[in-house]
């Protein structure tokens, strides 16, 4: 998981990190490394959403919107 982190300093890094990490372990971590947190922005890489859609296609998960009810 991607996640980009803004320092109360200005400063801004990005950060690899799987996704089995706690999100606690991981505000500590960031911490040590640029001093007091801004704001946090998590995202997953667009490959696997894509993989993601792909699979719900396969088992037949749609989502419908609100103009279908």
């Amino acid at each position: 998981m991607k996640i980009l982190v803004h320092f109360k300093s200005g400063y801004k890094q990005i950060f690899i990190v799987p996704k089995t990490m706690l999100a606690l372990e991981f505000r500590n971590m960031a911490k040590e490394i640029g001093g007091n947190i801004e704001s946090i922005e998590f995202s997953l890489p667009s490959n696997n959403q894509s993989a993601f859609e792909r699979m719900k296609l396969r088992r037949g998960i749609h989502h419908l919107s609100d103009q279908n009810y």
